[in-house]
């Protein structure tokens, strides 16, 4: 009956040891979106405890959104003259996404914080464009949110060693 007991209390310290581990993880998962502006956003798309992993995951969610904005612009660009600036924006985010994308490849911190600067101040350009001219449109709405997600993926960035 002793023998079997020390292999239970075996058993369970092991799975104590185990639970305990991957709740740290979870934790430290949890901690990364948590130190962003917008966890929200975050939860969602970044998949785990790696700053460098979850940066490039943002990144490649926010290209393939703002991609998905960049077409919605493109119906509308030629009736308003803000959907037709924020159409412009939006292409220039999506190229500064793209180098941020190699940058991040490259190991390159610098210019990668660079180009994620400049993709959510072009986010930045259209919401305030619309803000200024006293309109409200879904590219805005879109916008809006690649800007929140630009702002979480340079914070998840700067957390990159």
């Amino acid at each position: 009956m002793t023998g079997c007991n020390k292999t239970q209390l075996y058993l369970t310290t092991i799975a104590v040891i185990l639970l305990t581990a991957s709740q740290a993880a979870e934790a430290h998962f949890k901690n990364l979106c948590a130190q962003t502006a917008y966890p929200r956003l975050c939860w969602p798309i970044v998949k785990g405890p790696n700053p460098r992993r979850a940066t490039h995951s943002t990144i490649r969610a926010l290209e393939t959104k703002t991609k998905l904005a960049i077409a919605q612009a493109a119906r509308y660009k030629n009736g308003n003259q803000q959907v037709a600036i924020c159409y412009a924006t939006l292409k220039d985010a999506a190229f500064n996404l793209g180098k941020a994308r190699r940058s991040i490849r490259k190991r390159n911190v610098l210019s990668l914080k660079m180009f994620l600067a400049a993709a959510v101040s072009d986010y930045g350009v259209c919401v305030n464009g619309f803000i200024d001219s006293r309109q409200v449109h879904t590219i805005q709405n879109a916008a809006d949110k690649l800007r929140k997600m630009g702002s979480n993926c340079l914070l998840l960035a700067t957390l990159i060693r």
